[in-house]
């Protein structure tokens, strides 16, 4: 780390400030560990492959992220797969990207319906009770 320190000047008034509570599931640890990020869940603009002489097309997407310190994860590091519980919605980490500065953007995908049943399925479940010869 340089001369100032980042992540005690800039980094914890701004996670103090506009941070809300969240949980974090990492596969190596057994419990939920509380945490403060700042989520986003805004719309970003990305461009489709151009065509020569063509008008660029545009396309928008919910983009979910959450902007940490990773002092708040010591001794442990978030890691992709790791879940996130904001909101009372689960989302699964897809990339991280630190920023030097001790920070990170962790980008995150929706993970409610992850292990659900799919609509219409016909899956056997344990609960279901099973047909003769089966």
């Amino acid at each position: 780390m340089g001369p100032v320190d980042f992540d005690k000047l800039v980094l914890a008034p701004c996670v103090s400030v506009f941070g809300e509570a969240m949980q974090w599931l990492s596969s190596a640890m057994g419990a939920p560990k509380p945490i403060t990020g700042i989520f986003d869940e805004g719309y970003k603009a990305s461009s489709l492959d151009e065509a020569s002489g063509l008008t660029p097309t545009y396309t928008t997407s919910a983009d979910a992220r959450v902007g940490i310190r990773l002092s708040d994860f010591l001794p442990d590091a978030p890691a992709q797969g790791d879940i996130f519980i904001i909101r009372n919605k689960q989302y699964r980490v897809r990339e991280i990207q630190p920023d030097s500065h001790g920070g990170a953007d962790i980008l995150l995908n929706k993970a409610d319906a992850e292990n659900g049943a799919l609509p219409y399925s016909a899956a056997r479940s344990d609960s279901w009770p099973s047909p003769e010869n089966y």
